[in-house]
Order: C-alpha cells, then sequence, then structure tokens
C-alpha cells in the first residue's frame, strides 16, 4: 500500500473517432493509474532478493523504522513500515509476488478480432490469429525509454487490427511503420491500426517524455517524466534486528541531508532547469535499487533547517496562499538528483516550493 493521495484512479472518457485506417479512442485511465503504481510503488517495497517487503510505505519516507504511525494500522508489534518477511498481514508474504507476474501476463489482451498492448514491457507474444501463427517481438526499454519496438512474425500475411494505448501523460506519440512515419496522437486515447501484416514488419511507437511538475498534498510539487515518480536520491543506512514474533527485518535510515525545498524558477520551467542524464541500458538481471537507476535528474534544491522530522514522518511545512515556503531557508544552492521512486528506499518526492 503506498500513503499518498496522488496515485489513484481517474475519471475515464470513451470517445470513438476515425482517421484513414487508424481508430482513436479515448483511453481508460485505469490503465496510466495500473502503469504508475507498477513502476512506483511496486518495486520499491521490497529487498532485492524479494524476501522482505513494507506493509506500508510513505511518499516523503525519510526513515523506514518500527512504530505506529497516523496512516498504519495499529499492530501491537509495530511492524508495518520496516522490511520485513511477516511484517503487516502474513499474507502478503505469498501474494507479494503476485505482482510482477500479473502484470507480466497482462500486457496483451485481446480485441474482438484483433491483439490489444495496453502496457508496455519487453517480450514476446505468440498466438493465432484465425488460422495464422503470429508472433510479436516487443523490443523497449521502457518505462526508463521512450521508444517501444514490435517486430511481427507469421508464416503467412495475417490481417488484423493492433491496438496500442497513448498514454495521458504524453503530449504527442508518433507512429513509423516500416521506417515510415504513420500518424501522429495526442495522449489519452487507443490508437487502432488495421491492416495486413506479414512477417517481418517493424512497428515503432515513440513516446516522447516530458518532464512535468505536478501538485500534491499542501501546496507540494513533484516531479515526473514519462510514466515515472522521481525521488530525491540519498544515501541508505540499513540496519537489521529481530523481533521475537516475526523474525529478522530491517530499518533503513538516510545518510545525507533530505530537507530540500525546489525553487520556484525550477517549477515554473522545469525542461529548462532539469536535466536528464540516462546511464547504461537496463538488463535481465538489473534490480530496483538506487545503485541501478537507469536515468537520473539533475536540478537544484536550498535546505529548509526547520523542516525536521516530526513523530517519526517528515510533515511537509505550511505554506502561504499562493504555495509558496515563507520560513527560513539556506542561501546556498545545492545540485540535487533523483532518481525514479521505484529504485529509493529512503526518499522526498513532494517538496516544498521555495522563492
Amino acid at each position: 500500500m503506498v500513503v499518498d493521495d496522488e496515485i489513484g484512479i481517474c475519471r475515464n472518457v470513451e470517445k470513438i473517432l476515425s482517421k484513414n485506417n487508424f481508430k482513436v479512442i479515448k483511453s481508460q485511465s485505469a490503465q496510466d493509474a495500473l502503469e504508475k503504481m507498477a513502476f512506483n510503488a511496486l518495486p520499491t517495497q521490497t529487498t532485492d532478493d524479494y524476501n522482505a517487503k513494507q506493509y506500508f510505505q510513505i511518499a516523503n519516507q525519510v526513515q523506514v523504522k518500527r512504530g505506529v504511525f497516523t496512516f498504519s494500522l495499529p499492530f501491537s508489534r509495530q511492524m508495518t513500515n520496516v522490511f520485513g518477511m511477516r511484517s503487516g498481514y502474513t499474507c502478503c508474504l505469498a501474494n507479494m509476488h503476485q505482482g510482477w507476474t500479473k502484470f507480466a501476463t497482462h500486457l496483451w489482451f485481446r480485441s474482438p478480432d484483433g491483439l490489444a498492448a495496453f502496457e508496455y514491457a519487453p517480450c514476446t507474444l505468440t498466438t493465432r490469429m484465425g488460422d495464422r501463427e503470429v508472433t510479436v517481438q516487443e523490443d523497449t526499454q521502457y518505462p526508463f525509454d521512450d521508444r517501444i519496438t514490435f517486430t511481427i512474425t507469421s508464416d503467412k500475411p495475417a490481417a488484423f487490427p493492433l491496438l496500442l494505448r497513448i498514454p495521458a501523460w504524453c503530449r504527442e506519440a508518433v507512429l513509423e511503420l516500416n521506417g515510415t512515419e504513420t500518424c501522429r496522437e495526442p495522449g489519452g486515447k487507443i490508437v487502432t491500426l488495421t491492416r495486413t501484416w506479414k512477417s517481418g514488419d517493424k512497428l515503432v511507437l515513440h513516446l516522447p517524455m516530458d518532464i512535468r511538475i505536478t501538485q500534491w498534498g499542501r501546496n507540494s510539487r513533484a516531479i515526473e517524466r514519462g510514466p515515472l515518480v522521481y525521488a530525491l536520491k540519498l544515501g541508505e543506512r540499513w540496519e537489521k534486528e529481530t523481533e521475537p514474533t516475526e523474525g529478522d527485518y530491517w530499518s533503513v535510515y538516510p545518510t545525507e541531508p533530505w530537507n530540500y525545498g525546489l525553487p520556484q524558477d525550477v517549477v515554473k520551467d522545469p525542461a529548462g532547469r532539469i536535466e536528464v542524464r540516462k546511464g547504461a541500458a537496463v538488463s535481465a538481471d538489473f534490480v530496483w535499487n538506487a545503485a541501478h537507476a537507469p536515468v537520473e535528474l539533475v536540478t537544484r534544491g536550498k535546505r529548509i533547517p526547520e523542516w525536521k522530522i516530526l513523530n517519526d514522518v517528515a510533515p511537509i511545512p505550511q505554506t502561504d496562499r499562493h504555495g509558496l515556503f515563507k520560513g527560513e531557508v539556506s542561501d546556498t544552492a545545492e545540485t540535487i538528483t533523483l532518481i525514479p521512486y521505484g529504485f529509493s528506499k529512503v526518499r522526498i518526492v513532494a517538496f516544498p516550493v521555495i522563492p
């Protein structure tokens, strides 16, 4: 469970349009919400070896420790925030392993007469379309990169529609078929390409990822790019302890300052004041931790000295009616680095805005 009102299901709207051999449908935003949860909240809630989990996680999580918090159930052993094998309800020990497997097995769907890709990840699909066996090879570094390539293999030409979701966060998607641009469509839609597919056909879906500033609770701001929410990158100190009933568990503490505000000029001009740095490509055996983050965002921040831990959490400082924090702020602007939320264990995601 992620403790934040920002990740939710939006209202859905359906509208059918037509354009040449494409059918454009307003996408149900539940798919966008599923993607956001899967690529952000899901991976951060377990240890690298997948043997321990958090029952509750916090968006602005500046420490992971035992306790009874305002957001948690009052379990007497106070284990709902730590990484443990049996922390929280013990049924999660079995259920926690179902998230990625169910996500992977639901990347593709059947439309009434075709195929639909509503979530994106590297995969291979082999199925029958009528009397034809068709294989679709999906190659991508998504959600860290913005290009998804579908290669069709079939023993004979096969006519069927292929439906692709254009996420709502994408300003304008580009589709290329066999090296030729086919169409451009705004986000929040499902595009259907109906044609006779031949073996070797290559379809590329390009989803440009602009940097966005989104408003979260108490006039705070988060930085997002594509389907990913970004978190302040912090060094981690892990401490292993044992609870008599529940066994071993881990607490996590930051080794660097976390109490930064986001300057107003960054909020107003994220594209000009936030740098995207891409690292090595993701391999099949990578793990979701800070050392393996394949993309980083770099910008400036200033420390807020009086923003401190209160009752074991870090409540966002109060702002004025215009959403600005007007308390004491450091005179020195520092370079801060952000990594995708899913690679963090301790972090700041929702930043106060400072002048």
